[in-house]
């Protein structure tokens, strides 16, 4: 809805394409949505603030509703200063009747960190795909399907994540060897040096194998 609303500004020569790059970093920011590849993904906070708003907000209806007023905008049959008042008079009237203010505190409050980045020492949260730091300028993201892990037949789970935030390390029993076939025993590090991608390495009695 939010995206529909900005394009049809933009339309008229009331918004533009970087408007709304603007609120989309915005959202970012303040933890609501992350991206994953070429995808923007909620995350739990912002699945939160979904979950509490009011169902008339979230309603075909009222989207039909803003439409048809945007679409009266693009026209010059309506003023854009009245939409906007009425929106927001809207949404003043939302938080004085529903509580919303308080709900949201307490559904964020519920959001745990799970570790410390490593990078940064900012906050890491679980998301759908993947562990993330808050920190948007911090690229350091744990992807629970990754090609290292894959390739062993294994994934990093949320227990998993937790030992190699905190230790740097998870011991495996289990490890998959593409080469012959059978399961091994190692430790997998967290080797992060920095760049695009998080590395790891394989670590036995003897010596390190190194990998992504």
């Amino acid at each position: 809805m939010l995206l529909m609303i900005m394009m049809m500004f933009e339309r008229k020569g009331l918004g533009t394409p970087a408007t709304r790059a603007g609120i989309i970093e915005n959202l970012i920011y303040r933890g609501y949505v992350i991206r994953e590849k070429k995808s923007l993904v909620s995350t739990p906070k912002g699945k939160a603030l979904i979950s509490i708003m009011p169902e008339k907000l979230k309603s075909a209806e009222m989207t039909a509703e803003w439409e048809n007023r945007l679409s009266l905008i693009a026209k010059g049959q309506a003023d854009s200063g009245s939409f906007m008042t009425d929106i927001a008079d809207y949404v003043k009237n939302i938080i004085k009747t529903t509580g919303i203010v308080e709900n949201m505190k307490e559904s964020f409050n519920e959001r745990k960190a799970i570790g410390v980045c490593p990078r940064c020492g900012s906050k890491i949260y679980e998301g759908k795909l993947n562990f993330y730091c808050e920190n948007r300028d911090c690229s350091f993201v744990l992807w629970k399907e990754n090609k290292f892990f894959s390739s062993k037949r294994t994934s990093i789970t949320k227990d998993i994540a937790v030992q190699l935030l905190e230790k740097g390390k998870v011991h495996f029993k289990d490890l998959y060897s593409e080469k012959t076939g059978k399961t091994y025993e190692a430790d997998i590090i967290l080797d992060d040096t920095g760049g695009k991608y998080v590395n790891f390495k394989l670590m036995f009695a003897d010596k390190p194998k190194k990998g992504r």
